[in-house]
């Protein structure tokens, strides 16, 4: 079966189905229409081989992310490829676990199979990856790298923004003693949360003391230390603002099972707004930070990369604060209205 005959049995011509095939706009929906229908009755399969060697293109997106078992992750990759799809293009995924080399070594298992575009949503991005990017012909895009803007498409995430709503939450239950669990020094991404904390902490004049910031990896595992550090503290913070919901979920687990109270004795903020926040005990409070519009204006930067008819910047994008059960009044206000 072949295109000729799909053409045939619609009543159109062979590029007019190629069209339809390719997700092109420039096809009546209800000529769309008969074309679908014909390749659904004839079982016509495209051969995609034949497709790349005529136009060149491979109609292929890479993706590389830092851990899949996030899944914060998932959910970006989720809505990027529901995109792909709707325009007809395939995606292949890469995930690093935090590894630089691994993330060179998917850059290039991408260009040797002639991807189209290149999404990089990772905290570490080493020198060996940009030299290997700006050697190729390939449009790239990152997630929150503005070192790299001049060179790279990048959409930037408005962290300073984000903190200050949460602290500007705190400060109106009573918190001034506010701590920051912190992700991995060597993360850059990590490090932009952590500037943008104690940026927000500043602009909101309030001081922070140094052993008030735990070290994390954005993992559970860097919640449950700092849980088990700041409860054996004497003079502890009485809320706690997390680089990751990972983290603050952590936190949450070992204070149960230490039975100590949240939000009761420290209040606590995660950060991303995974799925899984509404559902633990207590629910986050957290910032939220939206997959679907990374995943949109990542897609259209590489798109526009492809085509020089559209027009497309990545911009910035806004974390906003969704309060919820693991944030209350400082414990000293509550004795006194008791």
């Amino acid at each position: 079966m072949d295109i000729a005959a799909v053409a045939r049995k619609a009543g159109v011509s062979t590029a007019t189905v190629s069209r339809v095939i390719n997700s092109s706009s420039k096809v009546r929906e209800n000529t769309a229409a008969k074309v679908r229908a014909a390749i659904e009755e004839l079982n016509y399969r495209p051969n995609s081989s034949a497709r790349c060697l005529r136009s060149g293109r491979s109609n292929l997106f890479g993706i590389i992310v830092s851990d899949i078992r996030n899944p914060f992750f998932p959910d970006l990759i989720e809505h990027f490829e529901l995109l792909a799809t709707q325009h007809g293009i395939d995606v292949t995924i890469a995930n690093t676990g935090y590894n630089e080399q691994r993330l060179v070594a998917a850059v290039r298992r991408f260009f040797e199979r002639g991807i189209d575009g290149l999404a990089i949503f990772t905290s570490e991005v080493s020198k060996a990856t940009i030299e290997l990017l700006r050697s190729a012909d390939v449009p790239v895009v990152f997630l929150n790298q503005p070192a790299l803007a001049e060179d790279f498409r990048t959409v930037t995430v408005d962290y300073i923004q984000g903190f200050v709503e949460a602290i500007e939450h705190l400060r109106m239950l009573g918190h001034k003693k506010i701590g920051f669990l912190a992700g991995p020094v060597a993360q850059s991404s990590a490090n932009r949360r952590r500037k943008a904390f104690l940026a927000a902490m500043t602009s909101c004049d309030l001081s922070l003391k140094e052993e008030w910031i735990f070290e994390g990896d954005h993992r559970l595992t860097g919640g449950r230390f700092a849980a088990e550090r700041l409860f054996s503290m004497r003079n502890a913070p009485t809320a706690l603002a997390c680089s990751n919901d990972m983290m603050a979920i952590g936190f949450l687990e070992t204070a149960s099972r230490l039975q100590r109270r949240v939000p009761d004795e420290v209040s606590l903020i995660g950060f991303d707004d995974l799925f899984v926040c509404e559902v633990v005990h207590p629910a986050l409070t957290t910032l939220h930070l939206s997959r679907k519009e990374i995943a949109t204006r990542a897609f259209y930067a590489l798109q526009a990369s492809r085509n020089e008819s559209l027009q497309h910047e990545p911009g910035v994008i806004s974390p906003y604060l969704v309060p919820r059960a693991s944030t209350g009044p400082v414990a000293r206000l509550k004795s006194k209205a008791g």
